[in-house]
C-alpha cells in the first residue's frame, strides 16, 4: 500500500505533474453563454475546426476519434453523442473519445477517463470500497463509540450529564450515509481531518466535543480498515486517477484535448483542466461565464458562494487567468434579445450587497449595445397556480400544446420529484408518455413496495391492516393464479378481521377463522377452508424469519431470511418468483440484497431492528426505467438538465426551500467547524442551483411556474424568483409577464368543464314494491335523518363493513353487558340465585375470556364489570320484588293497516308486576340519552 494511502482523507497531486503557465496571446479558455445549446454547439465548433483553436481545419474524419472530450456526467456524454450525429446531418461519423469526469453533485461519481485510456501506464489497480460495504463499516465504528461513551457515563455515577440516548442500527446507519458524504467532500477539497485539534473543541457545545472526539479516532481508524482490506476511498481513487492524467496531459498530446461544462469545483479536476487549458491543442470550455458582471463585483464573489458565478471565479484563479481571457466559442453569436435576458439573469441574481447598481441597468435606455429590459422579457412567463395540482395541470397543458408544433422540444426541469411525478401523471392522460428522468425512488416501485411490505407484516406481527396490505399486493400469489388469491385472501379479511380482533400473528387469525365459523350463516365452507389453508401456507412462506427471531445476528442473514420469504410469498402456480426480480427495480433489490447477504463483517442486529435499517439502505435508492417515452418531451432534475437547452423550458414549483434546498451543515461539522477546518460552506450548492437556474433563463421561451399553497400550506416565491419579480417590478412591467395566467385559467376549465351529457342528479325515488314495509322504530329515525342509508342497507342490501382489525372499543363494551345480562334474566326469570354475584361473573368470564389479548379488557372493563357486579346483586332482589315475570330481549310490532307499514321495537327487559304493571328497562353502558 502506498504512503498517501495512510493518512487519511487528503489525496495528493501527482509530484511529477507540472502545468504549464496560461498565456494570454494565445487564450484556451472558451465560454458558451445560456442563450446557446450548450452541446449542440459544443459540437458544432469541433467539426468545423473553431476547437481546440479558432479558425482552424475541418478535423479529418478518421482522426476525430483521436479526439478527447471531458464532461462533467454521463447524462452530459450520452447527450453529446447525439449532438453530433444532428449536427453531422446525418452522415456516417467515427466519434471523439468522450470520457466522464464525475460531477460532485452526481451520484455515484466516478472518473472514467484514466482508467479506459491504453496510454495511461501504471493504472491503479487497488479497487475502491464498495458503497454498502463502507456504509456498514462506518455503522460498526459510529455503534461502537456510543456504546464506548455509555459505558463511560455508566462508571461515573456522579456524573450530572444527561444520560446517553442509545443510537438503533436505522439512525446508524443513517449517520453513516452522513459521515461517508462528509469524508467524500474532505477528500475532494483535499483537506486535512488531522487538524481538528485546531478546532479547539472546548469552544463548542458538548455533543460537537463528543463528535470531534469520534472523527479524531475514524482520522487514525479508516485508513487502517482501508489497508487491512487492500482497499482505497471512491474519492482517493477518482483523485489518483485524475493526478495520473494530469501528469499524461503536462507531457503534452498530439491531439486535440478539449475540457467542456465542468465548472472545477473539485480541485483535482481544476489542475486536469489547468494542463488542459495549457496544452497548443487543448481547450477548456466554461458554462455561462458572466462577461456582463461589473468588474468590482465579480472579485467580491468569493465572499457570496451562493451566487451562480462563484464557482467560475474560483475556477479562474485556480487557472491563474483573468474573466477577459476567456473568449466565446465560435458560432454562438447572440441576438439581441438574447444578450438583454443574459444582462437581466445577470443583475437579478448579482450579490446582494451590490444591489443598488439595478439604478444604473434600469436607467438605461434602448439603443446601440445596451440591454433593453423590454426585449429580455420576451418568451418569458410566469404562472402562479392556486395549489400544487393546479400548477401541475398547467405544466401539462404548456407541454402538450408543445407536441402540437413538429419538432418543437420541451422540459420540466424541478427539484420537486412530485410535482415531477404529477405532470407525468396528467401527460399520460393524453396519451404522452414521459418519464422523469431523475429516476422513482425504490420504495415506490412495485417490487420495492411488496418487499417493504413483507417486513411491515413482521413488524407488527401479522396485524390485520398490514397482513391484508401484503396479500393484496399484485406479487402476492403463494403458489396461487392470481383469482384464487384474491377470493382467499377477501375471505380472510371479511370472516376474520372484519370484526372486533384481539388476535395476535397468524395463530390469531386462524382463532378469528374458527370463531367465524361457528356462525354457520355466515361463512361459506369453501371460503373457511380456503382461508384456513391461507394462513397455513402463510406460516409456511415466514418460516424463514423464524431461524433469525432470537438473538443479534449479521444483516446478511435476515437478508437472506427477507428475501427467502419474498419469494415463498411471490411464487406462482408454477413454484416461480422470478416476477419479483424481473424489471430494472427487480434487478436492483436483487443486487443490493445479494451483496448484503454476501457481507461478512461483524455488525450484528436484532430482528426487530431490522426492518429500519433496510429501510434505510433504499431509501435514498432510485431507478430509472428504460422503457419508450415521448421523444420531444422530457422532465429533468436540475443535474439531468445541466448542458442542455430545449426550445421550452419550465422551471417548476420556484418555492422556497424547494429552489434551492435548504443546505444544512450535516449532524458532524457544525458550520464554525466547517469554516475552521478550510471546507467550503452549504451554501457552495445553492450557488451550483443557482448557476442552473441562470443558464435555463437564458432558453428563448421559458415558463416560471409556482403553487401559492402546497397541501394547504402558504408558500413562499423562491429567492431568485423574488429577485426577478422585483427588478421587473421596479421597471413597471410586471404586465409582460403576467400571461402565464391563462394556463391556470384553463387547467381549471379542464376539472369543471361541463360533461357532454348532463347526467341527472339521483332521486330517493325507488319503486313502491322495493320500498321496506318494516321497519323498527330507531330505524325511521335515521330514515328522517338520512334517507340514502335505508335506501343502501334495505333496498340495495348493502351492509358497511366494520373497521380493518377494531379493536375493542366502547360499543363492544355495551354489546357484551347487554349479553351478560340477557344471559342472567333469560337463566334466573323467575327466581334469583343464592349467589346473584357469583352467577353474574361466571356468565361474565365465558365473554371477557374471548378478550384476554385485549390490555383494554384486562385492565379495565373486567374490574369494572366486577364492581357492576357487586351492585347488582345489591340492587336486584329489591327490583324483583312483586314481579311477576321477566321477559329479556322482548320484541314488539304495530302494524299500521291504513299505511301497510309494521313499526317494530326491542326492549332490553320488561318485568311484569303481580298486580299488572309494567316497568321497562334500557341496558346503558355510556352516558344516559
Amino acid at each position: 500500500m502506498s504512503a498517501r494511502q495512510k493518512r487519511w482523507p487528503r489525496p495528493r497531486p501527482c509530484s511529477s505533474a507540472k502545468v504549464p503557465e496560461l498565456t494570454q496571446a494565445a487564450p484556451r479558455l472558451y465560454t458558451i453563454p445560456p442563450s446557446a445549446p450548450f452541446l449542440s454547439t459544443l459540437a458544432r465548433a469541433i467539426l468545423h475546426g473553431d476547437l481546440p483553436c479558432p479558425g482552424g481545419a475541418r478535423p479529418d474524419p478518421l482522426t476525430l476519434p483521436l479526439t478527447t472530450i471531458y464532461l462533467p456526467t454521463r447524462r452530459a456524454a450520452r447527450a453529446l453523442r447525439e449532438a453530433f450525429l444532428t449536427e453531422s446531418g446525418g452522415e456516417a461519423l467515427l466519434l471523439p473519445r468522450i470520457r466522464t469526469l464525475g460531477d460532485p453533485d452526481e451520484d455515484a461519481a466516478l472518473i472514467l477517463g484514466a482508467e479506459e485510456s491504453g496510454e495511461n501506464d501504471g493504472e491503479p489497480g487497488v479497487p475502491a470500497i464498495a458503497p454498502l460495504r463502507r456504509r456498514l463499516a462506518l455503522m460498526r465504528l459510529v455503534l461502537a463509540y456510543q456504546h464506548l461513551l455509555r459505558q463511560a457515563a455508566r462508571a461515573e455515577a456522579d456524573t450530572l450529564a444527561p444520560p446517553l440516548v442509545k443510537v438503533s442500527p436505522a439512525q446508524a446507519s443513517h449517520l453513516a450515509a452522513d459521515l461517508a458524504r462528509l469524508m467524500d467532500i474532505v477528500e475532494s477539497e483535499e483537506v486535512e481531518l488531522a487538524e481538528l485539534d485546531s478546532i479547539m473543541p472546548e469552544d463548542f457545545a458538548e455533543h460537537w466535543q463528543i463528535t470531534v472526539g469520534f472523527l479524531r479516532i475514524l482520522t487514525e481508524q479508516w485508513p487502517r480498515y482501508l489497508d487491512d482490506n487492500g482497499l482505497v476511498s471512491p474519492v482517493a481513487r477518482r483523485t489518483l486517477l485524475m493526478d495520473r492524467e494530469t501528469e499524461r496531459l503536462s507531457r503534452g498530446s498530439p491531439y486535440p484535448v478539449i475540457a467542456a461544462g465542468s465548472t472545477g469545483t473539485i480541485p483535482a479536476t481544476a489542475r486536469l483542466l489547468r494542463a488542459i487549458a495549457s496544452l497548443e491543442n487543448g481547450a477548456v470550455v466554461l458554462p455561462g461565464l458572466d462577461k456582463s458582471l461589473d468588474e468590482e463585483s465579480w472579485s467580491k464573489l468569493a465572499e457570496h458562494p451562493e451566487h451562480p458565478q462563484a464557482g467560475m471565479a474560483e475556477l479562474l484563479r485556480k487557472l491563474g487567468a483573468r474573466r477577459e481571457a476567456v473568449a466565446y466559442v465560435p458560432g454562438c453569436d447572440m441576438t439581441a434579445c438574447a444578450s438583454a435576458r443574459l444582462r437581466l439573469a445577470s443583475e437579478a441574481l448579482r450579490p446582494a450587497g451590490s444591489t443598488e447598481r439595478w439604478r444604473n441597468y434600469l436607467g438605461k435606455t434602448s439603443g446601440e449595445g445596451v440591454d433593453d429590459l423590454t426585449q429580455a422579457l420576451e418568451g418569458l412567463h410566469l404562472v402562479v397556480a392556486p395549489t400544487a395540482h393546479d400548477e401541475a395541470e398547467a405544466i401539462a397543458l404548456i407541454m402538450r400544446s408543445v407536441v402540437e408544433t413538429p419538432g418543437k422540444t420541451a422540459a420540466l426541469v424541478t427539484p420537486d420529484r412530485m410535482l415531477a411525478r404529477r405532470v407525468a401523471a396528467r401527460l399520460k392522460g393524453y396519451d404522452l408518455a414521459i418519464d422523469d428522468s431523475a429516476g422513482v425512488p425504490l420504495p415506490r416501485t412495485v417490487p420495492g413496495a411488496f418487499l417493504d411490505l413483507v417486513l411491515g407484516a413482521v413488524e407488527s406481527d401479522f396485524a390485520p391492516p398490514e397482513l391484508m396490505a401484503l396479500l393484496k399486493h399484485p406479487l402476492t400469489l403463494i403458489g396461487r393464479r392470481p383469482e384464487a388469491m384474491r377470493q382467499a385472501a377477501r375471505a380472510l379479511e371479511l370472516w376474520a378481521f372484519r370484526d372486533v380482533y384481539v388476535g395476535q400473528g397468524l395463530q390469531g387469525a386462524r382463532a378469528a377463522l374458527k370463531a367465524a365459523q361457528t356462525k354457520k350463516s355466515r361463512l361459506d365452507t369453501a371460503d373457511y377452508f380456503a382461508a384456513l389453508k391461507l394462513v397455513d401456507d402463510l406460516e409456511r412462506a415466514f418460516v424463514p424469519f423464524a431461524a433469525v427471531a432470537e438473538g443479534a445476528l449479521p444483516p446478511g442473514l435476515m437478508a437472506r431470511a427477507h428475501a427467502e420469504a419474498a419469494e415463498n410469498l411471490a411464487r406462482d402456480e408454477s413454484g416461480s418468483p422470478s416476477r419479483l426480480w424481473q424489471g430494472d427495480a427487480g434487478e436492483s433489490l436483487s443486487l443490493l440484497l445479494a451483496e448484503l447477504i454476501g457481507e461478512e463483517e461483524s455488525l450484528r442486529l436484532e430482528l426487530g431492528d431490522y426492518p429500519a435499517f433496510y429501510r434505510s439502505l433504499v431509501a435514498e435508492r432510485v431507478v430509472r426505467p428504460r422503457r419508450p417515452a415521448h421523444p420531444r418531451l422530457f422532465i429533468w432534475g436540475p443535474l439531468e438538465a445541466r448542458l442542455q437547452q430545449p426550445d421550452v423550458i419550465i422551471l417548476g414549483s420556484l418555492n422556497e426551500g424547494v429552489w434551492p434546498r435548504h443546505q444544512e451543515a450535516g449532524p458532524w461539522l457544525s458550520r464554525p467547524m466547517r469554516e475552521k477546518l478550510g471546507l467550503s460552506p452549504p451554501e457552495r450548492r445553492t450557488g451550483l442551483a443557482a448557476h442552473d437556474f441562470a443558464q435555463a433563463l437564458g432558453a428563448r421561451e421559458v415558463y416560471l411556474t409556482r403553487a401559492s399553497k402546497v397541501d394547504g400550506v402558504p408558500t413562499v416565491p423562491s429567492r431568485w424568483l423574488q429577485r426577478l419579480l422585483a427588478l421587473i417590478k421596479a421597471a413597471d412591467l410586471e404586465d409582460r409577464i403576467a400571461a402565464g395566467e391563462l394556463w391556470v385559467h384553463w387547467a381549471r376549465e379542464r376539472d369543471s368543464a361541463p360533461p357532454l351529457e348532463r347526467a341527472k342528479p339521483p332521486q330517493p325515488k325507488p319503486p313502491v314494491a322495493a320500498r321496506p314495509r318494516c321497519l323498527s322504530v330507531t330505524r325511521i329515525e335515521r330514515w328522517i335523518a338520512n334517507p340514502y342509508e335505508i335506501f343502501a342497507r334495505h333496498i340495495l342490501k348493502l351492509e358497511k363493513l366494520a373497521e380493518l382489525g377494531k379493536e375493542p372499543d366502547a360499543a363492544a363494551r355495551g354489546q357484551i353487558v347487554h349479553r351478560i345480562l340477557h344471559e342472567f334474566s333469560r337463566a334466573f326469570p323467575d327466581a334469583l340465585p343464592a349467589d346473584i354475584e357469583g352467577e353474574l361473573t361466571r356468565l361474565a368470564e365465558a365473554h371477557f375470556a374471548k378478550l384476554s389479548s385485549s390490555p383494554l379488557a384486562e385492565a379495565f372493563w373486567r374490574p369494572q364489570f366486577k364492581r357492576f357486579a357487586r351492585w347488582f346483586a345489591a340492587t336486584e332482589p329489591r327490583r324483583r320484588a312483586g314481579v311477576a315475570a321477566v321477559h329479556s330481549e322482548s320484541e314488539g310490532m304495530l302494524p299500521l293497516a291504513e299505511v301497510d307499514f309494521v313499526l317494530t321495537a326491542r326492549a332490553d327487559r320488561i318485568d311484569v308486576g303481580n298486580d299488572g304493571t309494567v316497568a321497562i328497562y334500557d341496558y346503558k353502558t355510556g352516558t344516559p340519552p
